[in-house]
């Protein structure tokens, strides 16, 4: 444990021995944090989830800094479902502790998981859109989502309890039961799961109670009574049964009626039936040719329609895309605005000018607009010279070859006079190992500044080259 003050070790005393700062309560507050920690690490051992999320809580509130507190409770959070939650407190943790912190590996093996993520941005979309329908009224369509999200997401606790509730709302006991016991699988101390399933329990116990009572009702057989000292046992007897002539009269009023009905009635019904359903079919037959003439008129209808919208999406591109005019132009703006701000410095003026494509300026610009581009261009070259060639030269000192390139090749574009810029790019081309370009450097160094001070060290990296 360290002293809160000055960081030095403290030992069994009750103050720091080296700032001299009362510890007494700090060290009580970091104790109490450990000891919840150990009780959450206990709890979620015996999977009591819900248990342990609380006591991590409590732990952190002592001591945010808990680094094993935040990648424990994150690593709960990610096995009920929670994966976003699980996310932030091992982000957390990484900023506390950048070094030696196995929350990075937890962080890279779902990011490294593109299929895992999709799966859980997918789970937490129809999760939320389940709220939306429980909300609207509409269990049944909330219940066909939360069945989607327990597919893609098993342990989605919070998923099984509203699919357990929207099944209670319907009375499904049995289906409730069921998903809470799911649940509890994952999660065994949830004081919500634990409510709702003792809930359906106690509903499946009073329909099975009724029941057993109405069977016993069912299966009386006998009454008994008492006269005097005696107990008189009394069958309970069913209805009498008819004798067989009334059977024999009924099965003959049966056969008659079928044969009047067969001979007599029937015929005349089905031809009526008939001459109904051919109607009806011809009814359909011209609803169904006028139904298929509107839907041909609306398909050439739609096409042409379809056609116009993506003329109209080809002309707004064309005016709002990465190369449109309103986007070049926007940009032609805001690098002239940083012109006139005397506390921005060229580089922004020239970050502006970058988004500028080249096709567009030798293919679209208008005369006003290569007028305005040029007179900002010419006009932050000097400085945005010095500060590229500032750059790049630091770039090259730390061996950083692809900036330095970078760099020293705008500082060579703003200022065309900076002959120390073509030499040190030419040199961050040779130490990166691009030879060609380096000597390209070099010979147009030779051309340009034949008089120049680096252009005798010019000649000497060619010979070396060409060796």
């Amino acid at each position: 444990m360290e002293c809160f003050n000055c960081g030095c070790v403290l030992t069994e005393l009750e103050y720091c021995t080296n700032c001299g700062t009362d510890v007494r309560q700090y060290k009580k507050i970091i104790y109490t944090s450990n000891r919840l920690y150990n009780e959450g690490l206990e709890r979620a051992e015996v999977r009591d989830l819900s248990g342990a999320v609380r006591v991590l809580r409590d732990c952190l509130r002592f001591n945010k800094n808990h680094v094993e507190a935040r990648n424990l409770l994150g690593l709960i959070y990610y096995e009920t479902g929670e994966a976003v939650e699980a996310l932030s407190e091992w982000v957390v943790s990484v900023n506390i502790k950048p070094e030696k912190n196995i929350a990075k590996e937890y962080i890279g093996i779902v990011q490294s998981n593109q299929g895992r993520l999709d799966t859980i941005k997918t789970s937490i979309r129809k999760y939320n859109k389940a709220l939306d329908l429980c909300k609207q009224d509409s269990p049944d369509l909330a219940v066909i989502q939360l069945k989607k999200v327990i597919r893609l997401n098993p342990n989605y606790v919070q998923a099984r309890q509203l699919l357990a509730l929207m099944y209670i709302q319907k009375e499904e006991w049995e289906w409730a039961r069921k998903e809470l016991e799911q649940a509890l699988k994952t999660d065994k101390g949830n004081l919500t799961t634990l409510r709702y399933l003792k809930a359906a329990e106690d509903a499946l116990g009073e329909s099975s109670d009724k029941k057993k009572n109405q069977k016993k009702k069912e299966t009386k057989t006998a009454i008994y009574r008492t006269d005097g000292n005696e107990t008189i046992i009394q069958p309970v007897r069913g209805p009498e049964m008819p004798g067989v002539g009334v059977f024999i009269q009924i099965g003959i009023g049966i056969l008659i009626g079928v044969c009047v009905a067969y001979f007599m009635i029937l015929p005349a019904r089905i031809s009526e039936v008939r001459e109904e359903l051919n109607g009806k079919a011809q009814d359909y037959a011209t609803q169904i040719d006028q139904k298929n003439a509107e839907i041909t008129e609306l398909n050439s209808r739609i096409s042409e329609l379809e056609g116009d919208i993506q003329t109209q999406k080809e002309t707004i591109n064309s005016y709002s895309g990465a190369n449109g005019s309103i986007e070049v132009n926007n940009n032609l703006i805001a690098a002239a605005y940083a012109y006139l701000d005397d506390s921005q410095d060229s580089l922004n003026v020239d970050s502006y000018l970058g988004m500028i494509s080249q096709d567009y300026i030798d293919n679209n610009a208008s005369p006003e607009f290569l007028n305005l581009y040029n007179y900002l261009k010419n006009g932050i070259g000097t400085s945005a010279s010095e500060s590229f060639y500032d750059d790049g030269i630091e770039a090259y000192n730390t061996m950083d070859y692809d900036t330095a390139i970078d760099k020293l090749s705008k500082a060579y574009q703003y200022d065309p006079d900076n002959d120390d810029a073509l030499y040190y790019l030419g040199l961050a081309y040779l130490d990166s190992g691009d030879v060609t370009n380096a000597a390209a450097k070099f010979n147009q160094l030779l051309d340009t500044f034949p008089n120049s001070a680096e252009a005798e060290k010019a000649k000497k990296h060619l010979n070396e080259i060409n060796e």
